[in-house]
């Protein structure tokens, strides 16, 4: 069963007009199943431009709209990770937040008070109309400042092993929604070059060489993890400082 799969970080600071711009050359390309990072609460009336919106926790919004919804956007009001479905395809179940960190102290010394702030996983699961299957989309941002040249930064151990909680409860989250039967992606900034996920097969598997989404040369943060290898993986320039990643799959 194709399905076109896309990972954005949209950066933070981007003004309105970029961050629309940014996120509008994403659905360009048609994607079935969207995540995205930095999307924080204050972009809502962006997503509500094209779909409706199922915040976590739940809180209603009632921005009005002019026209049938293309996408279901699932917003974590704490973590800025949003998901999305295309609506002509798929129905939301359930939306949450689930955290896999909390505040803790940071090896940073540009982190205000010492400090690293929460992370957590959005999750929407929807009913595919294509098929008899449900399907779990996660939208991640791990700890950044953690790895340089695909390598763990040694003078950080405290973020390490924030790095390495995060990614341990993803796996773990991962494996209960494969076990309740959902076909599962998990998409995102990982924050370190090639992060693999158990249960998961990344993009980047066979395409480690090809040019990376931060930066210059081959350094990749941003990944869409699925259900056996991607049939095809382009990247998208936007105003953000991160390449989109577009990834088709046959599940």
């Amino acid at each position: 069963m194709p399905t076109r799969v896309a990972s954005a970080n949209v950066l933070y600071t981007l003004g309105w007009r970029d961050a629309r711009e940014a996120l509008r050359q994403v659905l360009a390309e048609g994607p079935d199943l969207v995540g995205l990072q930095e999307c924080y609460a204050n972009r809502i009336p962006l997503l509500r431009e094209t779909g409706t919106v199922r915040t976590v926790p739940g809180v209603p919004v009632t921005l009005p709209r002019r026209r049938p919804p293309t996408y279901h956007w699932v917003s974590s009001l704490a973590c800025g990770n949003v998901v999305g479905a295309r609506a002509d395809r798929f129905d939301l179940l359930e939306a949450k937040a689930v955290v896999l960190s909390g505040f803790g102290r940071s090896d940073r010394p540009d982190r205000a008070f010492g400090t690293e702030p929460p992370r957590l996983v959005t999750v929407g699961v929807f009913a595919d109309r294509l098929g008899p299957r449900t399907v779990a989309m996660m939208s991640y941002h791990l700890a950044p400042g953690v790895e340089h040249l695909g390598a763990y930064i040694e003078d950080r151990p405290r973020l390490r092993a924030r790095h390495e909680q995060e990614v341990a409860r993803l796996q773990v989250l991962v494996a209960e929604h494969q076990r309740a039967g959902h076909v599962v992606y998990a998409v995102g900034d990982s924050n370190f070059h090639l992060q693999r996920l158990a249960g998961l097969t990344s993009s980047w598997e066979g395409r480690e060489d090809e040019p990376g989404t931060i930066g210059s040369a081959t350094r990749k943060l941003d990944d869409v993890h699925g259900p056996g290898r991607a049939t095809a993986v382009r990247l998208l320039t936007t105003p953000s400082d991160h390449r989109a990643v577009i990834a088709d799959r046959d599940d």
